[in-house]
């Protein structure tokens, strides 16, 4: 793995002036402050992440300190692990820097985005099974977010709107990730190299099911076609992968599952547990399906 010092992340571009960012380094190597030659600075807060969102921020609300808690206990047990295998295989397949040419020792890192990162759990995993070094900008407009993806040395963690144009210059990423989050299209294809790699993850009509009467949202039977149609002007699509599996649930599972998306903005993690309890579901599918796309 790349020490902080020899870390290689994607090319940030200032918010406000467009110009280049330059980070500034704590000593022990983690992230100290970006600036621009205008003046403009970002610090970064204690725990590593930075907010480059200016004037009045996002419309969008942002994800609870309650809501990333549920979500890190729910990844952290493993539940999604699938999920994040197979990115990692994705991108083991298709995920190439701009220096893959070059003798292994004088390579560059593998430069990803992650997009709607959360708590940095799959670009963790992506890095981790990656052959090789790699470093990545997680977006995520969720601050309490930033902060755990801020904890893996190889991330730059940004609390950012990801429906905004992107703080990343063009064509400065190798590979992009986007796992049931918003998918900025333009910023998509502008902020990959020609060549780069993006894979997204998105939810199967099955996906969930036994939970949506908790609130959880229904799936578009035509968002494969959609997908297909959005992505048809800058990528081709390289290959597709299904991820199906059945996970079994206590009511805290459950809860954390339910609470960590859409629904823990109008309720408590422990009114959806109360009602889990009176009315238990036992276990619940999991089924999506992992798009591979090659930017043209």
């Amino acid at each position: 793995m790349p020490t902080p010092d020899s870390a290689r992340w994607p090319e940030l571009i200032c918010p406000v002036c467009a110009g280049l960012l330059h980070l500034a380094r704590r000593p022990d190597g983690r992230p100290a402050s970006l600036s621009c030659e205008e003046g403009h600075r970002f610090d970064a807060a204690k725990q590593g992440h930075l907010n480059l969102l200016t004037g009045r921020g996002s419309k969008h609300a942002e994800d609870t300190k309650g809501m990333v808690a549920s979500r890190e206990r729910w990844l952290e047990s493993g539940h999604y692990s699938p999920i994040a295998a197979a990115l990692g295989r994705a991108v083991a397949r298709h995920g190439r820097p701009a220096s893959s040419g070059m003798d292994a020792e004088d390579q560059v890192p593998l430069r990803m985005v992650d997009t709607g990162a959360g708590t940095g759990y799959y670009t963790r995993n992506v890095l981790n099974s990656w052959d090789g070094p790699a470093t990545a900008v997680d977006l995520d407009l969720s601050k309490a977010a930033a902060q755990r993806a801020a904890r893996d040395f190889r991330v730059l963690s940004l609390v950012w709107d990801t429906w905004k144009d992107w703080p990343l210059s063009a064509g400065s990423a190798d590979v992009l990730l986007d796992v049931f989050a918003p998918r900025n299209l333009p910023e998509f294809a502008r902020v990959l190299r020609p060549g780069g790699l993006a894979v997204v993850v998105v939810p199967a009509p099955q996906h969930l099911r036994q939970l949506r009467t908790f609130g959880l949202l229904g799936i578009d039977e035509h968002k494969e076609e959609r997908l297909a149609t959005a992505f048809s002007t800058d990528f081709d699509e390289l290959d597709v992968e299904d991820v199906q599996s059945r996970i079994d649930l206590t009511p805290d599972s459950a809860a954390d599952l339910i609470h960590m998306g859409p629904a823990g903005h109008h309720s408590s993690w422990e009114t959806i547990r109360d009602g889990l309890v009176r009315d238990p579901v036992p276990h619940v599918d999991l089924a999506v399906r992992i798009h591979a796309y090659l930017r043209h």
